[in-house]
């Protein structure tokens, strides 16, 4: 007994829309990470501003006291 059935491959179109689904995905990852970078690279610059403004106190806190 003989089976007539054929290897059935995904269409075009699906697999356009798949890797299409895919792309938007990786975007999506991508787009959130540079947005936690940028949240970081803003932290380390107030980080910085301020260990700044403290240093510039103990300097002028240390003068007065010599």
């Amino acid at each position: 007994m003989q089976t007539n059935q054929k290897e059935e491959k995904p269409s075009e179109l699906a697999t356009h829309a798949f890797d299409l689904s895919k792309s938007f995905s990786n975007m999506s990852r991508i787009g959130q990470l540079y947005g936690k970078l940028s949240m970081l690279l803003d932290m380390k610059i107030w980080i910085l501003t301020e260990e700044e403004k403290l240093r510039k106190q103990i300097k002028e806190n240390e003068e007065s006291h010599e």
